[in-house]
């Protein structure tokens, strides 16, 4: 048979609920060369007995189910792994997506090769499938989300666009696998799918198709229980530090980089600037995580919080932002 030209990679644990939901969706998909990996993370549940259902009844389907419980972020990276073609999409076992998504990605990515990812503008949706107003979503997202679309943007620009605000979903579009490859993938840790969209913004564009393709299911879940799932977590830090790591992270992310010198002194600057500063949705989560970081009164000091990343992200991001 000829390779298809996009792999779908599905991992799961005890998700029956919405599973069916999610592999109809899939499965409806105006454009049809694509094969869907699923990959079952050892669930307890009826999982395995409907991704056996259909993969007997859809020859796209490739069904592998681990034989323990490998966690979040290596079960991600399984089914990628498993994948050959040319373009790859991770799908979540309780999310919908319109039939054109696909073929409208597809040809997003195909207007221009420095477009390394594509996707589309979300809408949001609860547990029973129905629409979330936008006052709603904000008040459970904690305000909007990053649409990150830098679509002709400079490798500066684009960088800098990843924290200028948080909530990123654009990692649910369709990457180009060859570029995908030059990553680390999913990491144990907080925020890995945000450190794995800066190591892609690194290598290229990323074009949001702005129509509401992609219906993503909002199921309440406490920082731990996120962290917990895409991908695995650290051994938790008390108190709670997830932000404060996730910047340190990106910090550390800029300095490994092959850019040039030039290059990573810039955009470290302009991530500290973005996340104590510009961002108040950064700069509120930081503060509270760092509370001997406020300045007069109970506002975040700018100044200490930088000061707080830069010490721990280390010495080579201190020499450069001294």
């Amino acid at each position: 048979m000829a390779r298809p030209k996009v792999a779908i990679g599905l991992p799961v644990y005890n998700g029956e609920r919405y599973l069916r939901l999610a592999l109809d969706s899939l499965l409806a998909q105006d454009y049809g060369d694509f094969e869907l990996i699923i990959s079952d993370n050892c669930s307890t549940d009826g999982t395995p007995e409907i991704c056996l259902e259909y993969a007997g009844a859809d020859g796209r389907i490739r069904f592998h189910r681990n034989e323990r419980n490998v966690g979040a972020a290596r079960n991600f990276n399984h089914t990628f792994r498993l994948a050959s073609a040319d373009y790859f999409m991770w799908a979540a076992h309780d999310d919908l997506w319109h039939p054109t998504y696909i073929s409208r990605c597809m040809r997003g990515l195909g207007e221009d090769e420095n477009i390394v990812l594509c996707a589309s503008t979300v809408q949001f949706i609860d547990e029973a499938g129905h629409r979330i107003p936008e006052e709603e979503r904000g008040r459970l997202l904690g305000g909007g989300y990053n649409e990150m679309n830098t679509r002709s943007l400079g490798l500066r620009e684009r960088v800098r666009s990843l924290t200028s605000a948080i909530n990123w979903y654009a990692l649910y579009g369709i990457i180009r696998s060859d570029v995908l490859r030059q990553t680390r993938l999913f990491q144990r840790t907080f925020g890995s799918d945000v450190i794995l969209l800066l190591e892609l913004l690194l290598r290229g564009e990323i074009y949001v198709v702005r129509k509401r393709l992609f219906r993503y299911r909002i199921v309440p879940k406490s920082l731990d229980a996120q962290s917990g799932e895409l991908p695995d977590a650290d051994a938790p830090s008390q108190p709670p530090s997830h932000y404060t790591r996730l910047a340190i992270s990106l910090l550390r992310t800029i300095d490994a980089s092959g850019c040039a010198p030039a290059d990573k002194i810039a955009m470290r600057e302009d991530l500290l600037d973005n996340v104590t500063r510009d961002s108040r949705q950064w700069a509120d989560l930081l503060h509270r995580e760092n509370p001997m970081t406020e300045g007069a009164g109970e506002d975040p000091d700018p100044g200490r919080i930088r000061r707080l990343l830069v010490e721990r992200a280390g010495a080579m991001c201190a020499g450069a932002s001294a």
